[in-house]
């Protein structure tokens, strides 16, 4: 998914700095602000981005929400969600929204940040073709925004870290691997006589093993464990 972050009339500079660094964190390289309501690109909007002051200074700034998501799928924010009371049949807890919506086949989309005082507005919202909030504790559902993008980009972009793709998927035990130990359990249950109920055991040992997401030595060793076992029961 292609996803554009709008940030609507911010109206202080450290927010724009932690969410521009929040905004870089998930591989999102330019923000596009609304209006803004404090100088966006001022020392404590720098300051506070560290290493993505590149996003605050390179800021595309719009006049209106519309012009921001021009062509784009518009999925807005809440932390009310009783505030989209009129569009309610397009309101959706996030964790709802990322089963419901095929992200990956969404090309073009914008992620709309509402006033870091008041949020959007019911009319912005009701113009969103989605609108998300994060189901926080009912006393108290206001996350801080920059926390809040943070939430947000992780369900909507999910890891988007190469290098630990590729580390975690160099340490867990693949499919084929698992077959193999499954073999061998089914080897040693069939060997031993004191088993009545053996398919029963064979499943149960693989619904575990499945549940468990084991790694490559963790595996290796039990490969050794039933090898020898079964070994001694020839």
């Amino acid at each position: 998914m292609q996803l554009r972050l709008v940030i609507v009339e911010p109206h202080y500079q450290i927010n724009i700095g932690y969410m521009a660094r929040v905004a870089k964190n998930f591989g999102i390289n330019r923000l596009w602000i609304v209006n803004p309501k404090c100088r966006y690109n001022g020392k404590n909007a720098i300051k506070y981005s560290k290493h993505a002051h590149s996003l605050v200074e390179n800021a595309r700034i719009c006049k209106s929400i519309g012009e921001a998501c021009r062509g784009r799928t518009k999925i807005g924010t809440t932390a009310i969600w009783q505030k989209a009371y009129s569009g309610m049949n397009n309101v959706y807890e996030l964790s709802n929204f990322t089963d419901k919506f095929n992200l990956k086949g969404m090309r073009n989309a914008a992620l709309i940040i509402g006033r870091d005082t008041t949020g959007l507005t019911s009319d912005e919202m009701s113009e969103c073709d989605a609108v998300v909030y994060i189901g926080a504790s009912d006393s108290y559902p206001t996350l801080n925004i920059s926390h809040a993008l943070a939430v947000l980009l992780y369900a909507l972009k999910g890891n988007v870290s190469k290098d630990a793709s590729e580390d975690f998927g160099s340490i867990y035990a693949t499919s084929t691997e698992i077959d193999m130990l499954l073999g061998l359990f089914d080897k040693f249950v069939d060997a031993n006589p004191s088993i009545r109920k053996k398919d029963m055991v064979k499943n149960a040992f693989r619904h575990i093993l499945e549940r468990s997401w084991p790694t490559k030595n963790e595996l290796a060793t039990l490969m050794i464990a039933f090898g020898i076992k079964r070994k001694r029961n020839k």
